[in-house]
């Protein structure tokens, strides 16, 4: 794996990021994987967030983990979730333009936080083949624009996570058509620790069958 810091701008401000590569010669597919609450300490070296994208590496998918507006060295500042789809946005788009990485095989994934992001904002489905929704909460997924899309979904949760685990879940699963494809780590709450494997494991699989030729 070869990993590099990287910027990209867009909106007038300025992000961070790292692109990691897999060992060998592209053009690879490639995911950007988006982190938690900047409020609450997330950043792009979050452990769910990192644990992915070693994972996609070794699978031979490219990745980019960014952080958002006003984490880090990231300018502007923190937006409620309200306009960090602009980066989003902007991040697929950077990572599509690498020349070691296929454009037309760019996926999405986001972890807490960011599922909130992904969820809220529909311009972010026209690029990504597969989409990847880590530890979301309740309120992230109640009748979002996500369950009517067409693009492939996956949600992850653990079965000690709270936020996901909430009365309602059930309903709000069955309201995604075509349905997403739902996996339940036992033993795992919200942050993952210790159990990074197991969870990685699982995406990075659904990205590998929703990205590699």
């Amino acid at each position: 794996m070869r990993q590099s810091a990287v910027s990209f701008l867009t909106k007038g401000m300025t992000f961070e990021g790292i692109i990691a590569l897999p060992d060998g010669e592209g053009p690879f597919p490639g995911v950007v994987m988006c982190h938690p609450h900047p409020l609450h300490g997330g950043s792009m070296d979050n452990n769910v967030v990192v644990a992915v994208t070693f994972g996609l590496a070794d699978a031979g998918i490219a990745s980019l983990r960014f952080n958002y507006r006003g984490v880090g060295n990231s300018t502007g500042e923190h937006a409620h979730g309200e306009k960090e789809h602009e980066e989003t946005l902007m991040a697929m788009e950077f990572l599509g333009a690498l020349p070691d990485v296929d454009e037309d095989r760019i996926a999405l994934g986001g972890y807490s936080f960011s599922t909130r992001v992904i969820c809220s904002h529909k311009q972010l489905y026209k690029k990504p083949l597969a989409i990847a929704l880590v530890a979301p909460s309740l309120e992230a997924i109640t009748d979002c624009p996500l369950q009517s899309d067409k693009t492939p979904r996956l949600i992850i949760t653990g079965d000690r996570d709270r936020l996901a685990n909430s009365d309602g879940v059930d309903a709000q699963l069955a309201k995604f058509n075509p349905p997403a494809k739902y996996h339940v780590i036992p033993g795992a709450d919200h942050f993952w620790v210790g159990q990074e494997h197991q969870m990685a494991e699982k995406v990075v699989a659904f990205f590998r069958d929703h990205l590699t030729k």
